[in-house]
């Protein structure tokens, strides 16, 4: 994709936040390198936390963050105020002159050949900042679920936090500027925009009424490559504790499997705490993780009788395909993204909500050596023939890149 004079074009990747360091955090940062065979990469983001940056320093990649670092605000003000989108656009506005790292926001905008920008909080504001002629590609994971859905408005147990209808009118106001926003980016001259999964391309018609198509997320395979040790008697789930994740349903599986539950993704201390206070009254032993690193995360699947998830609509979930690229069986509800990477019986299990004796049956079937040999082979070749890799998804980007600029 070089130009005539051999110069790579100049990328610069845009993430509102990584205060929240999941799936898509790290899926971003694993391709990085993948993408400098393609790119100069710069990369923006308003909130970075050292984990990121390490991986940025060390690809020799220019980062700019806000001088001090964006929090997104929190509550039920904040919330029906749409305080997070405009302190971030402020902070972003405010970084065109002032950065951290003493490099304008703006030089490197006018510098650059392209903007990819991966959605979550706070990162579609940066778009307000480009003139219509800058290249922009949009990778959106997920249309805002809490504008959209009311999964994210739910308390651990499924119950609402207050009234949906209540909820879904004083969002009003937001969700029609999130589609708005949307729009503008989708109707500049030289945009595309793409979902992480066919689910998501279904979603983003729904919701925006837009046709976008789909860059899939990655796994690299050396990462999660080794021997896997005897599988023990535990499983993993991964993901901030909440309704959306199904982390009490999880809890409500294993029950009368004697199965050790680690969780791995943190969440509020008022939700870790209920967990805790549920899983011990059913009698689960728990393991609520520390923040891993990759390398701490990777062992532990290693080790696991199985990763497991009862998440609600997830859009794509990395976490079934990391768990076949480790040699670990993925069993996985029925639902959403799950439906495209896992094929029941072959590469692992999906299951239906609810019915646990399926499950505890799975779980059986989890622990034989050679459920788990097959799975994990036929989990790897299907990473394979989707391009679930960093070098196919870069060689994708690439070629979205090269049509918005020419």
């Amino acid at each position: 994709m070089d130009d005539d004079s051999g110069r790579k074009p100049h990328l610069l990747v845009v993430k509102g936040t990584f205060e929240q360091f999941g799936g898509a955090e790290r899926d971003l940062l694993n391709n990085l390198e993948a993408w400098q065979n393609h790119f100069e990469i710069s990369f923006a983001s308003l909130h970075l936390p050292t984990e990121a940056r390490q991986r940025l320093d060390s690809l020799g990649i220019l980062y700019l963050t806000p001088a001090q670092q964006w929090t997104k605000p929190v509550g039920a003000w904040a919330e029906f105020s749409a305080k997070a989108s405009r302190t971030a656009s402020h902070r972003w506005w405010v970084m065109l002159e002032l950065t951290e790292q003493g490099v304008r926001l703006q030089d490197v905008i006018a510098d650059c050949d392209a903007v990819h920008i991966t959605s979550g909080v706070g990162s579609l504001e940066f778009s307000q900042l480009l003139s219509p002629e800058i290249p922009v590609h949009y990778h959106c994971l997920e249309p805002h679920r809490g504008l959209h859905e009311d999964v994210l408005h739910r308390q651990l147990n499924g119950n609402p936090k207050r009234n949906l209808g209540l909820t879904r009118l004083l969002l009003g106001k937001q969700r029609r500027k999130d589609i708005s926003m949307t729009h503008d980016l989708f109707d500049r001259p030289h945009s595309a925009m793409s979902g992480n999964s066919s689910w998501i391309q279904e979603r983003i018609k729904v919701v925006y009424n837009l046709e976008a198509g789909v860059l899939w997320p990655s796994v690299d395979l050396t990462v999660w490559d080794g021997e896997c040790p005897p599988s023990e008697d535990f499983v993993v789930a991964i993901g901030s504790a909440s309704f959306v994740k199904g982390t009490l349903e999880t809890v409500d599986m294993l029950v009368g499997t004697d199965l050790r539950l680690h969780h791995v993704g943190g969440g509020s201390k008022d939700n870790l705490r209920e967990l805790e206070t549920v899983a011990k009254s059913k009698g689960i032993d728990l393991v609520i993780e520390p923040r891993l690193s990759q390398e701490d995360l990777v062992t532990l699947v290693k080790r696991a009788r199985a990763v497991v998830s009862l998440a609600h609509g997830e859009p794509f979930g990395l976490t079934p395909i990391e768990a076949q690229a480790a040699g670990t069986p993925a069993l996985m509800v029925n639902e959403g993204g799950y439906c495209q990477t896992v094929e029941d019986g072959v590469s692992g299990r999906l299951l239906p909500r609810g019915e646990w004796k399926s499950w505890h049956a799975a779980l059986i079937e989890a622990a034989d050596e050679e459920y788990r040999s097959n799975w994990c082979a036929a989990g790897r070749a299907n990473i394979d023939s989707l391009g679930l890799t960093p070098s196919h998804q870069a060689q994708c980007l690439a070629e979205i890149i090269s049509n918005l600029i020419n």
